[in-house]
């Protein structure tokens, strides 16, 4: 498996950036700074074939979610960077987040910073934690075991779709035409 040099400095003000874009966003909890996370560094992987952080990420119940969140958002937190507290959202507990102070972008290339800016706008605007979560349980993500890493490359994976009533149709006109029934 290919792995990429993890910048956890690089990660750690990823984070925080986030958090300072949309974490005080009513939803944004923990699961959708997740995937923002994972899919600005998938896509960074397919675009330029390399992450941004080099985060590793495992296979949870609700998608992929960085290896080091949890000690960095810690570690943020004990900084005062920014505030994390429990709530609930629609009766469901939810980590939030709020960024006490602007972060720092230098180590970011402006190309980095607009697709994490893309994934944060389409997360919030476009959807709930379950919605985005679900979006994530790709075929890489379905066929890795719970906690397993998912190399970036997975996200090139992909199952054969099951055909369209029209194709199937057209299948069964075949097998009886070459009297394979």
């Amino acid at each position: 498996m290919t792995r990429y040099a993890f910048d956890r400095e690089k990660f750690k003000r990823l984070l925080h950036y986030v958090v300072w874009r949309a974490g005080d966003r009513d939803g944004f909890g923990a699961t959708k700074l997740y995937k923002v996370l994972w899919f600005s560094d998938a896509r960074a992987f397919m675009l330029s074939g390399r992450p941004i952080t080099g985060a590793v990420y495992i296979r949870e119940k609700h998608g992929p979610v960085p290896r080091a969140a949890m000690p960095i958002r810690e570690e943020l937190q004990r900084e005062g960077a920014i505030k994390i507290w429990q709530d609930r959202h629609y009766d469901y507990p939810s980590w939030r987040f709020k960024a006490l102070r602007k972060p720092d972008t230098s180590l970011f290339a402006e190309d980095e910073l607009k697709i994490v800016e893309w994934w944060i706008l389409h997360i919030d605007r476009e959807h709930t934690a379950s919605s985005i979560s679900e979006e994530s349980h790709d075929y890489a993500w379905e066929i890795a075991e719970m906690g397993e890493e998912l190399p970036y490359h997975a996200v090139f994976a992909t199952r054969v779709r099951d055909p369209d009533e029209r194709e199937s149709e057209w299948v069964a006109e075949r097998v009886k035409e070459l009297g394979l029934h």
